[in-house]
């Protein structure tokens, strides 16, 4: 199943390039893959309960085995999971009880409701009708499907959404650059991520649209803008990395500390000697972050929403990162959604053909309506940094 998947993502990948209404350089250099040393602890949904087993970065879901199902499952990407969590937990503030709540939860006898937040995956897990996560496998067939346009093309083309319940719900701000905090003053705009400067990005084989938004806002920035750096000579220098231009040897064991820092210019392998491009080893919401915590990286392209929520989220773990428009805040703002270059995205969501209980389709008439019609959803998406679909 992962080899079908590599197969269409990299088919996603090429189709994206060929149909932009921009050009890219090709991408000719290969990236070093994010390696996971530590963890970060992310904040939790729910109060925790007991008993309790989770360990920082040592059982988080190792000991949970089995084969578990939801009566109404969601599949989603997760770059927008933080306004997803208010909608379905609640936001007191705004009078809203949550999707869980009114839809129905398992102590409650009405529906069941499970969603995850990855890159997007619904065409192969509508198909398979399963998703799984270490020793947890998810089955069901979804019953709602969040995607991007091009995904969301694919899923009505292919029969498994109803196309005439295809709307789009949000839509971002575009995109930023977010940096380790000790960067600030060094990465003032998108020509400071030539040089020395390590960038890390989404993983291009597996998250394509991703990449292709982030790699594609670099080069068309610069480009569009007069920020003093030729567009196609910076996306050289980060997109065209030989790896056989620097000692790999240390990344073939985790184990071997050192050795996996020098990878990435750390202790006694000084910056420049080693991973200018670093990628998502899978989800780049949590690798991105993750390689400029633990200073695999020192730049990201990424989401203006993201970049809000991993900036207050991480202080609290001692990560301390900055946001930098890509212009260097010419035109006064950190959301530069009008600037020549910068890649605005919108999501869809539409409902997955298929027999399904009748709660199962009322549950789900209620979420559909919730994020196509609510007052509520757009104040959420304001205070997340994300607007109405453009």
């Amino acid at each position: 199943m992962f080899k079908r998947i590599l197969n269409l993502t990299f088919g996603s990948f090429i189709l994206l390039f060929s149909l932009s209404s921009y050009a890219v350089p090709p991408v000719t250099g290969n990236p070093v893959i994010v390696q996971h040393l530590g963890k970060i602890e992310w904040p939790q949904d729910d109060v925790t309960s007991s008993p309790y087993l989770t360990q920082l970065a040592a059982n988080d879901i190792n000991d949970l085995h089995g084969n578990l199902s939801c009566e109404l499952i969601i599949s989603t990407p997760g770059n927008y999971h933080m306004a997803l969590k208010d909608a379905m937990f609640g936001r007191p503030d705004l009078g809203h009880t949550g999707l869980l709540e009114q839809a129905g939860t398992p102590s409650q006898f009405k529906v069941s409701i499970c969603w995850s937040t990855s890159p997007p995956v619904s065409i192969d897990q509508i198909t398979e009708e399963e998703l799984q996560f270490k020793n947890i496998k998810m089955i069901g067939r979804p019953s709602l499907a969040m995607a991007p346009g091009g995904v969301m093309n694919d899923l009505v083309a292919n029969g498994q959404v109803d196309g005439a319940s295809r709307q789009p719900f949000l839509s971002n701000k575009g995109n930023v650059i977010l940096i380790r905090a000790d960067k600030l003053g060094i990465i003032n705009n998108v020509c400071d991520l030539g040089g020395t400067t390590r960038v890390v990005t989404p993983n291009p084989m597996l998250e394509p649209g991703s990449f292709g938004n982030f790699s594609g806002t670099i080069f068309n920035v610069a480009e569009q803008n007069n920020l003093g750096c030729d567009a196609t000579s910076l996306f050289d220098s980060i997109f065209s990395q030989d790896t056989n231009s620097f000692d790999m040897s240390g990344i073939n064991n985790p184990y071997n500390i050192d050795g996996v820092l020098s990878v990435f210019g750390r202790g006694s392998a000084p910056q420049g000697t080693g991973a200018k491009w670093v990628a998502s080893s899978r989800i780049m919401h949590r690798d991105v972050p993750y390689a400029l915590c633990h200073d695999e990286a020192d730049a990201g392209v990424i989401f203006y929403h993201q970049a809000l929520y991993l900036k207050e989220t991480l202080a609290k773990t001692g990560c301390e990162l900055e946001i930098v428009p890509l212009d260097g805040n010419l035109n006064g703002n950190i959301a530069t959604p009008e600037l020549p270059g910068n890649r605005v995205g919108t999501l869809h969501i539409a409902k997955v053909n298929g027999s399904y209980a009748k709660k199962v389709n009322d549950a789900r008439d209620i979420l559909y309506d919730f994020f196509t019609t609510s007052p509520i959803w757009l104040q959420i998406l304001a205070d997340h940094g994300m607007t109405p679909p453009q």
